[in-house]
């Protein structure tokens, strides 16, 4: 007499050996995006935030005790170069920056925090800006 309980030689899941997870396999479709899950009733709709309110221009940065840097740059590739080094190493919202071309040189024009300010005239003075325009 054999140990084994007998079976008819085929699993009962399509992965031999382990246990059945029939939850995940229904789960699973329903989990595309997680960043922006379905809405249950179309009136709520699929979005966490309406896309007019993410894509409001008039929103203007919250820049605590703001001071306003202007310098001046050779060319506009090189004041671009500039910005971006600010927005990644001060960090500085790119909203906060504006650049202007006038007689082949290029202005950026910037709004920052006060606390900022000393940061952001040794960075630009190391990127090529001349800040006593």
């Amino acid at each position: 007499m054999s140990d084994k309980p007998a079976t008819s030689g085929r699993h009962h899941d399509a992965t031999p050996g382990s246990a059945a997870d029939r939850s995940a396999k229904t789960a699973v479709p329903d989990t595309f995006p997680a960043s922006d899950p379905v809405a249950p009733t179309p009136a709520v709709g699929t979005r966490a935030v309406e896309m007019t309110e993410m894509m409001d221009a008039s929103d203007k940065p919250d820049v605590p005790n703001p001071k306003s840097l202007t310098a001046r740059f050779q060319d506009h590739v090189t004041a671009k170069l500039a910005v971006e080094k600010l927005v990644r190493d001060l960090p500085l919202d790119p909203r906060c920056a504006t650049l202007s071309e006038a007689s082949g040189a290029t202005t950026l024009q910037l709004t920052i925090s006060g606390s900022d300010t000393d940061r952001a005239m040794e960075m630009l003075r190391s990127g090529g800006g001349d800040l006593s325009a």
